[in-house]
């Protein structure tokens, strides 16, 4: 089922409402947070590549006040490796600006275009005496992604019904990310620090006159607030903090890539008034990578839609246009015929029980038994093992397309991934984001302990759409696929400190976490997809 354009179009303060719908932690350690901002800005340079304006303005709004107005006041922030982490973040948040600030100017006219259209044909809007809306009506009403825009109007998909779209789909990503491979590091990293991916991601929605004005003007309006942001930030060390993470932690989400698919493009609609939307990876609590709404305001007035950049993602034409190096102010020209074309996007396939929406994730249907085929032997020995579901984001869906199997210490009751720093950074060098995990019960039922139930908050406090995939080979059922409950399962666990296997916690375990295998309470979807396997560990 499709349906184009969406709700009415949300508005600036709404979006900006939605930013800070996030929970920050300074007891989470700085790197995880770093770790956390890349990923947040690498999908706001995904919605932003597929038109998504608004949705794209709610990411990177939470990107620029995690890094200006958070992890400057993180406890460790003084430290030598976090001013290191924290030096490309900084540098980024010029061209974020920009980006958030033509954004913000782009949705200010769809809802005043919507505004003007709705008063001069009053049955544009709802009708007073129409039925009350669904609950999942007034979700969607409220959701970022499904919000109306003219200048970049969607074509709304039904993961559940257009799954032959979702397979092309997933197999131009892994082409694509194939053809990645084939780039040296070196290249890849020198188009990441150039920010060639950044510039043209905003020359798409700018001409250069544009874009050079709104430069010049963000650059003196920022000068004098980055001097001072980068003197503080380079004093001299403070007194450290002498606070630790507890023992499970989960890496944190990297890095993925999105794809361009060309739908047909349907008509625009049409208005009468003239133009008048593991170990287990590290068990804990990484909270929200989403941060708070801004407390001053970090866009400048006069300030342009610009574009962040961390992976090499392009948002010119083509296939692979993420690997075309533009220039920093392209020419004016006439789009083309794709860029003119109305966007495709998922709309959620579920929400969370606090009402924020949850993407559909697309699981290859026999990466289950691809995994247990790894595990026979540990399973023989009744050990467990553990690997990580790796995607991509494309069209408001997440797409698993790696099953990444990690250096670990397993037992009959845990297993654990070592080298998680390498790990974070495999996953970033290959543009993938770690959308859950999947793990054996060789002697044990399907269900989630203690243990697991900690190991998978640490996924979903990142990622709040992340899965846990239990396999118990010697029982039935034999699997199942799960997520915590929001509230109060999250908010439960994040307040537990305790860390053994089998403890147990104030509400019982189905209040805690549910099964996610399909639809409506469910947002995965099992198909015939193409993945890679990945096994690191050595000697394998």
């Amino acid at each position: 089922m499709a349906d184009y354009g969406a709700g009415r179009p949300m508005s600036v303060k709404e979006l900006n409402d939605k930013a800070k719908e996030y929970d920050w932690n300074p007891q989470i350690g700085f790197k995880y947070w770093t770790r956390a901002a890349e990923t947040i800005h690498h999908e706001g340079l995904v919605y932003l590549r597929e038109g998504n304006l608004a949705h794209a303005y709610v990411v990177l709004m939470r990107y620029s006040t995690l890094v200006l107005d958070n992890l400057r006041t993180h406890p460790e922030a003084k430290e030598k490796e976090s001013k290191r982490l924290m030096r490309p973040l900084v540098d980024r948040i010029p061209v974020v600006v920009q980006t958030l600030e033509a954004l913000k100017k782009r949705i200010q006219e769809s809802y005043d275009e919507w505004d003007t259209v709705t008063k001069a044909e009053p049955h544009v809007s709802r009708d007073r005496d129409s039925p009350p809306l669904s609950q999942y009506e007034r979700h969607a009403a409220k959701d970022a992604a499904l919000s109306w825009n003219y200048h970049s109007p969607a074509k709304i998909l039904d993961a559940a019904t257009s799954q032959e779209f979702a397979v092309d789909l997933a197999n131009k990503e892994i082409r694509r990310r194939r053809h990645l491979a084939g780039l040296s590091d070196d290249e890849v990293s020198r188009r990441r620090a150039a920010g060639v991916w950044d510039r043209a991601a905003a020359s798409r929605f700018m001409d250069d006159e544009e874009l050079r004005r709104q430069m010049e003007a963000t650059r003196r309006q920022l000068d004098r607030a980055n001097q001072v942001f980068t003197d503080e930030f380079h004093s001299r060390d403070e007194p450290k903090t002498a606070f630790r993470l507890p023992d499970y932690y989960y890496p944190s989400i990297n890095k993925s890539s999105a794809v361009k698919y060309e739908p047909p493009a349907p008509p625009r609609p049409q208005t009468n008034s003239s133009r008048i939307q593991p170990p287990r990876p590290p068990k804990e609590i990484l909270d929200r990578v989403y941060p708070p709404a801004i407390a001053a305001p970090l866009l400048p007035d006069n300030a342009s839609y610009r574009h962040p950049s961390p992976p090499p993602y392009s948002l010119t034409d083509g296939e692979h246009a993420s690997r075309e190096e533009g220039p920093p102010l392209p020419p004016k020209r006439v789009k083309t015929e794709e860029e003119t074309q109305k966007r495709v996007t998922f709309r959620p396939a579920a929400y969370l029980e606090n009402g924020q929406p949850l993407r559909s994730v697309f699981l290859p249907r026999t990466l289950r038994d691809r995994f247990l085929d790894i595990a026979a032997d540990n399973t023989r020995k009744g050990l467990e093992l553990c690997g990580l579901l790796c995607g991509t984001l494309v069209n408001n869906a997440l797409f698993i397309n790696c099953l990444l199997i990690p250096r670990q210490t397993c037992t009959p009751n845990t297993c654990d991934t070592e080298d998680e720093e390498g790990l974070a950074e495999y996953c970033f060098a290959k543009e993938l984001i770690q959308i859950g995990w999947i793990h054996t019960h060789p002697t044990q039922t399907c269900f989630m302990s203690s243990r697991d139930i900690h190991t998978h908050y640490g996924f979903q406090i990142m990622m709040k759409e992340s899965i846990a995939i239990v396999c118990a080979p010697k029982f039935e059922p034999s699997y199942g696929i799960f997520r915590l409950t929001h509230p109060p399962g999250l908010d439960h666990i994040k307040q537990c400190r305790k860390t053994g296997a089998f403890h147990e916690h104030g509400i019982p375990n189905d209040s805690i976490y549910i099964h996610v295998e399909s639809p409506p309470t469910g947002h995965v979807h099992e198909l015939d997809l193409p993945f890679d396997v990945e096994d690191l560990r050595l000697g394998v």
